[in-house]
């Protein structure tokens, strides 16, 4: 007759709950084939991409050095022609531009009229003048009488004020400004036109020779010029010496040449002839700068540079050797031959480089490091924070190379300032040590590639990760970061002054900066985890010490409903917590991790406390009322609802994980037991219906918590816990979970069962040092079913799935 409990309601209520637990993720199933290669085809394009980015980066600086010499710098490396091409002799092209530029003539323009301007203009001013000095002699007249009774001429002293009165108005119309003295010895002589044709001689005597501003203008001292008429054009070929008067000193020629024309004035009308003459003249010969030029171009684009043939694997430069003009035209010349086809083969050539470094080094990785994560989040994880730091250092670099030209010390020891212990230091701290030891290799060897030295700066560059990689070892508390900069910077200070005293002889401001510069490194490297910390752990869901440490906290939001609402359950998660803390300092685990995991293992029961053995404190069993399936199906929920409530609380995917891990596929005994005993026909009930969902623990962590959750458990089955009968127990646990497979996948060793099972003994020892005896002794049950699996109270058959582990089982295990 067909069993009750194997109806199809019951059938139907278990494919619902399997569809659930599918639909978010909880299969029973391992990977299938497609979603393994899925995540391989994603791992494979996520090297292609940081290969490509960090190929951007490098493939525009294959031969940055070649530019970043000077003439009369030393060599720091023997560089050699990498194709033929022309050199161009700068210094034998710039010779003969020299020798065109000295025997082309200066084009001077000549203004004939300056002469006919000035002369119209004098007339002009001592005509009105004289017009001046008559209409005052007359208006002078008319108020005074001889002694005659006729009008009397005014003398000079009264005549000359009004004339004084009309000097702006003379100025103006003369176009100079004639000093009083001048203006009084030209009153006195009546503006005398006498006077005013001997000027006018004089100047066409100065004019036919030529006035010039200065001799400046003729500084190059040509020993010829071209003279270009104005307005005719005409051009005129002038040879040294020239006999241009200069602007600033006619008195003296003009005094003489007076003295030769005009023996006939007196000495006072030559010298306001002479004086006048130094205020009218202006220069009528100019310097035509821009017609200069013109022909001096015309005349160069005419010249043909020399050039020298450099041929492939010719050695340009040679270390140590002095650069010259030459050698830097060279090394210009090369640089100037990366064209963009070469540029872009330079490129693929870098790309294909940085594809396979990367390919060996993460296989390297894998199989190298037994604490290497090859998940995708992780892989993913580290190409972001390789390429973010290498873009940092990028940036730096080139900051540097700005700062090169204007400020060469600066420039140079900006580089120091590297933060390089950024990277590793946080890949040690999310994905282990030795992940962060071969971040630190990579890191120093990119980012080497964009400095001018790079086997010194790999050096440098490399024990600066090591120590960040070392200063958090023992990460706990965020002061740790800032101590691991301050350790940077004490390596970083020994490496610079090591990389100084070899390059001797060094200035005390060089090996000053550049100890400045290493010190600001380092502690920028700890201030940019210190910030970087926080924002990984939210981007990436990881969990760090310090998080876990919050975690741990029984102040805790989780933690206080456990203890309210499953308190039985609370007090099973802290002594699992001391159990697997301990265990996990001896295997070499995560010690905070796996304690914190173990505190929040359970929270799923607080949804449905009532079904869970350890919080029923005497009170009815429900599932006596249930069918084994629909148990199965409550007791196998707690695990997904504690995953649901640790995502909500963002308690970290590695708390997630270790949740979800911590009962693997172990198989709920009693419930199917109880299944195949009510069926009709036992061998129709599907044992997979009686497993948890999985997977099988991953970590060393995880496996841990599983083994302390059955241990911690069982423990509570034992009448009289001796010692003995604990070591026992613990031993028997460990055998039958190892030979149910489900530690397979988390690489614990049998050495390490062997220590686990060590301090599982001195805990629960502990925790029963001292039993209180009550009158009726507890239930006993398997020491090998967990909590999670409920006994019956009124039904006296056991449970189990047939065999048992004899003695022999435990001596395989290195434990009898």
């Amino acid at each position: 007759m067909p069993d009750k409990e194997a109806s199809p309601k019951t059938s139907s209520l278990r494919d619902r709950g399997n569809a659930l637990l599918a639909r978010i993720g909880w299969s029973r199933s391992r990977k299938t084939p497609l979603s393994s290669k899925y995540e391989q085809s994603i791992k494979v394009l996520l090297l292609l991409a940081l290969s490509l980015a960090i190929a951007v980066l490098l493939a525009p600086h294959p031969h940055k050095s070649l530019g970043d010499y000077k003439v009369g710098a030393l060599a720091q490396e023997n560089i050699r022609a990498v194709g033929d091409y022309l050199v161009e002799d700068t210094e034998t092209t710039q010779k003969r531009q020299r020798e065109i530029l000295a025997v082309l003539p200066p084009v001077f323009d000549l203004d004939e009229q300056v002469a006919e301007k000035i002369g119209t203009r004098l007339h002009r001013a001592l005509e009105y003048m004289r017009q001046v000095s008559r209409d005052a002699t007359q208006e002078l007249m008319q108020t005074q009488e001889g002694e005659n009774g006729l009008p009397k001429k005014p003398g000079f002293a009264e005549l000359y004020p009004k004339l004084l009165q009309h000097k702006p108005e003379f100025d103006e119309i003369l176009g100079t400004k004639i000093p009083t003295p001048t203006f009084q010895l030209l009153a006195k002589a009546e503006f005398s036109p006498e006077l005013e044709a001997l000027i006018v001689q004089v100047l066409d005597q100065v004019y036919r020779q030529g006035v010039i501003a200065s001799r400046g203008l003729l500084q190059l001292n040509p020993k010829k010029i071209i003279l270009r008429h104005l307005p005719s054009g005409e051009e005129q070929l002038a040879q040294a010496p020239f006999s241009f008067f200069m602007a600033e000193n006619l008195r003296k020629p003009m005094a003489n040449y007076c003295r030769e024309i005009a023996g006939d004035f007196s000495p006072p009308d030559r010298l306001l002839v002479c004086d006048m003459i130094q205020h009218l003249a202006v220069p009528n010969i100019s310097l035509n700068l821009a017609e200069t030029r013109e022909r001096q171009e015309q005349s160069l684009q005419e010249l043909r540079p020399t050039y020298y043939q450099v041929k492939r694997g010719e050695l340009i430069l040679r270390e140590g050797e002095r650069v010259t003009p030459l050698h830097l035209s060279k090394l210009r010349a090369q640089n100037a031959s990366y064209t963009p086809q070469r540029s872009f083969l330079i490129f693929l050539g870098s790309f294909l480089s940085l594809i396979i470094i990367l390919w060996l080094a993460y296989n390297l990785a894998r199989i190298s490091l037994k604490n290497f994560s090859t998940r995708l989040k992780d892989l993913m994880f580290l190409g972001v924070l390789i390429l973010v730091c290498l873009l940092a250092n990028h940036g730096l670099v080139s900051l540097a190379a700005i700062l090169a030209p204007l400020k060469p010390l600066l420039g140079k020891n900006l580089i120091y300032a590297i933060p390089i212990g950024l990277a590793p230091i946080c890949a040690a701290l999310f994905l282990g040590l030795e992940t962060g030891l071969a971040v630190a290799f990579l890191m120093a060897t990119l980012t080497a590639l964009l400095l001018h030295r790079p086997f010194p700066m790999f050096l440098y560059l490399l024990s600066g990760s090591l120590m960040g990689v070392w200063g958090v070892r023992s990460y706990r508390l965020r002061r740790s970061l800032i101590n691991a900069g301050l350790a940077i910077c004490g390596i970083n200070l020994v490496m610079v002054t090591a990389f100084k005293l070899l390059e001797y002889p060094f200035t005390g401001r060089d090996i000053l900066l550049g100890e400045v510069f290493a010190v600001s490194g380092g502690l920028l490297t700890g201030i940019l985890a210190l910030g970087l910390i926080p924002i990984i752990e939210t981007v990436f869901r990881y969990t760090s010490n310090t998080r876990i440490l919050e975690l741990l906290n029984l102040d805790q939001p989780l933690l206080k409903e456990l203890m309210l609402v499953a308190p039985g359950t609370y007090h099973h998660s802290l002594v699992v917590g001391q159990m697997v803390e301990a265990a996990a300092e001896a295997i070499g685990a995560n010690p905070l991790l796996a304690k914190a995991a173990a505190y929040y293992h359970d929270i799923g029961k607080v949804k449905k406390p009532a079904y869970f053995v350890e919080n029923q404190l005497g009170g009815e069993n429900k599932h006596e009322k249930l069918a084994p399936s629909m148990s199965s199906l409550i007791l196998t929920a707690h695990v997904k609802d504690g995953v649901e409530l640790a995502r909500k609380q963002q308690l970290g995917e590695d708390i997630c994980d270790i949740i979800q891990q911590h009962h693997g596929t172990c198989l709920i005994s009693y419930f199917y037991t109880k299944a195949r005993n009510q069926a009709s026909n036992p061998d129709k009930v599907n044992i997979d219906d009686y497993r948890y969902p999985g997977p099988r623990p991953q970590t060393k962590e995880a496996g841990l918590v599983l083994v302390a959750d059955q241990v911690e458990a069982a423990s509570k089955t034992l009448t009289d816990p001796t010692p003995a009968r604990i070591q026992g127990m613990v031993q028997k646990i460990i055998n039958n979970i190892f030979a149910d497979g489900q530690l397979n996948e988390c690489e614990l060793t049998l050495k390490e069962l062997n220590l686990i099972a060590k301090h599982c003994n001195k805990i629960l020892s502990g925790i029963f040092h001292h039993r209180i005896s009550y009158p009726s002794p507890a239930e006993k049950t398997r020491v090998n079913e967990d909590l999670d699996k409920q006994p019956p109270k009124k039904n006296g058959s056991k449970s189990g799935n047939g065999q048992k582990k004899g003695p022999e089982d435990l001596r395989r295990l290195g434990m009898g």
